[in-house]
C-alpha cells in the first residue's frame, strides 16, 4: 500500500511546480507558444490561489510570495487591458516581454533557496524535517 503524502510535501511539490511555471513565464513569446494562451494564464493562478500560499505555514518565503504576488497581477492587468484576445494578439501586445524579466527574478529568487524533496518532508530545501518529539 502506498502512503499518502504529508501536507508539507504536497506543498513543497506545489512550490516545485510555480517555480516550472515561472520557467514558461520566463520564456517570453516561447512560453506562450509552449503552453497556448490558456495555459500561460491558467498554469499559474492553479498554483498560486491557495489558503497555504497565504499562510505562515506555507513554503514560500514572505519574498517569494510577494513575487508571485506581483507576476499574478501583471497576469491580470494583461487580461484587463486586452480581453478575448488570441494567442498572436498577445505576443504582438509586448505582454509576455514585459512580464519575463519579473517571472525571471522570480526564479533566481527561488533558487537562492533552492527546491524542495518531492518524496521527504523538509523544513528547508536539503534539509529533511525532523517532527520534534513531544
Amino acid at each position: 500500500m502506498t502512503k499518502e503524502p504529508s501536507a508539507r510535501l504536497i506543498e513543497q511539490r506545489l512550490r516545485n511546480r510555480i517555480y516550472e511555471i515561472l520557467e514558461i513565464l520566463a520564456d517570453c513569446d516561447a512560453g506562450v507558444n509552449l503552453v497556448g494562451i490558456n495555459g500561460y494564464f491558467n498554469l499559474f493562478d492553479d498554483f498560486l490561489h491557495r489558503p497555504s500560499n497565504e499562510s505562515r505555514m506555507s513554503v514560500l518565503s514572505k519574498d517569494e510570495r510577494a513575487i508571485v504576488l506581483e507576476i499574478a497581477h501583471l497576469l491580470e492587468e494583461a487580461c484587463v487591458a486586452i480581453p478575448d484576445f488570441t494567442k498572436a494578439e498577445f505576443v504582438e501586445s509586448g505582454w509576455p516581454r514585459q512580464i519575463a524579466p519579473k517571472a525571471t527574478d522570480a526564479r533566481m529568487l527561488f533558487l537562492q533557496r533552492g527546491l524542495f524533496s518531492e518524496e521527504f518532508d523538509e523544513a528547508e530545501p536539503g534539509q529533511r524535517f525532523v517532527p520534534s518529539a513531544s
